[in-house]
């Protein structure tokens, strides 16, 4: 999203800043869909690459080759506690739980319903969101519980 309004644009402007000083940039999968398993596109995949990760695009099949070093499971229009619900049949594809994110608990769940919706505000709010999950140690804009949760087996 081009053109934001000023002080939207200064809450980008600080994530780009911290993002400067830091090397690697995590590849991400972004889970939009299960059945069958879709990875972000277009909007949400701009947002993570806002956001500091490298975005996956694609099916199961390419997630499991590129094995992401963060696993986001945002099932469109599905509250957290619905998400969870769902998370078993993840681990029924062959590899899941073998993969870098999985392995290293950087897998998370993020709300369907209140994230990602398409006016510039919440645009930045999802950026910020996803800034704290890729980048934990340096962002903390008080997503955590409500946007999102940390998946642990």
């Amino acid at each position: 999203m081009n053109n934001l309004p000023e002080e939207l644009q200064e809450r980008i402007d600080i994530i780009n800043h911290k993002l400067k000083f830091t090397d690697a940039k995590p590849m991400v999968a972004c889970i939009v869909a299960l059945n069958p398993l879709q990875l972000a596109t277009d909007e949400l995949a701009e947002q993570i690459t806002r956001a500091g990760g490298i975005s996956i695009a694609g099916d199961a099949d390419t997630m499991l080759q590129l094995n992401p070093d963060v696993i986001i499971l945002k099932p469109q229009g599905y509250s957290i506690e619905q998400t969870i619900s769902t998370v078993a049949s993840l681990f029924d594809l062959d590899g899941f739980a073998d993969l870098k994110a999985v392995k290293s608990n950087r897998f998370y769940i993020v709300d369907g319903d209140q994230a990602f919706k398409s006016n510039e505000e919440t645009y930045v709010d999802a950026v910020e969101l996803l800034a704290e999950i890729i980048y934990p140690k340096q962002f903390i804009f008080g997503h955590e519980g409500e946007g999102w949760v940390k998946f642990s087996l």
